[in-house]
């Protein structure tokens, strides 16, 4: 390499194999959506999405995903459909959230980071089943954090449902913060793409 070129020969290589990445080239499909069907649909999902929530849904084997269409504003101003973070359900007797079973228990923590005495075993968008430790009394309500290991905690605000035959206790979620409920719902795809890789290919 000349003595005065800018970049060295290692740095060439970063930017030529950065360039030639699959990975790093990929759009993030769940992120944004080109409807293709003529200005008067494109016209009147705007309008839909602007007033009322447009979901779409897709059913494969006994699971479906419900994937809400937003309408967003970019930097020029114009408006913009875009997929948010499904919700997943999963056939059955009933249709219900489709529920995380954890490999291990995660005890919730206060607002300060410390382990509490309810433990997360499965955990949807919408309740969690816990275990409660040292023989203390199930809460009809709590506020606490979500940490599981390698994320950032998610704040939960459950109501007492129904003890289960096994002892666990059954809450409802109910998140006042749709930032924190979008976390939670990332996580929950998250697992399920960890969970069902064939289906997120």
């Amino acid at each position: 390499m000349q003595r005065d070129a800018l970049l060295t020969q290692d740095e060439l290589d970063f930017i030529q194999n950065m360039q030639h990445n699959p990975q790093l080239n990929v759009r993030d499909a769940t992120s944004s959506l080109l409807v293709n069907g003529g200005s008067q649909i494109r016209d009147l999902l705007t309008r839909l999405a602007a007033h009322e929530q447009v979901t779409i849904q897709a059913n494969f084997e006994n699971q479906q995903m419900t994937f809400p269409l937003h309408l967003v504003e970019d930097e020029f101003h114009a408006m913009h459909l875009r997929l948010g973070v499904p919700s997943i359900y999963e056939d059955g007797p009933m249709i219900r959230p489709w529920r995380l079973a954890l490999e291990e228990p995660v005890a919730l923590e206060n607002a300060k980071g410390q382990p509490g005495t309810m433990w997360v075993h499965e955990i949807s968008f919408k309740g969690v089943l816990l275990e409660v430790r040292n023989k203390t009394k199930a809460p009809k309500h709590f506020a606490l954090w979500f940490s599981p290991s390698g994320y950032e905690r998610i704040a939960l605000r459950g109501t007492f449902e129904r003890e289960t035959e096994q002892g666990f206790y059954a809450y409802e979620l109910s998140q006042s913060d749709t930032d924190e409920t979008e976390r939670l719902r990332q996580y929950i795809l998250q697992q399920h793409r960890l969970t069902h890789p064939a289906l997120h290919i």
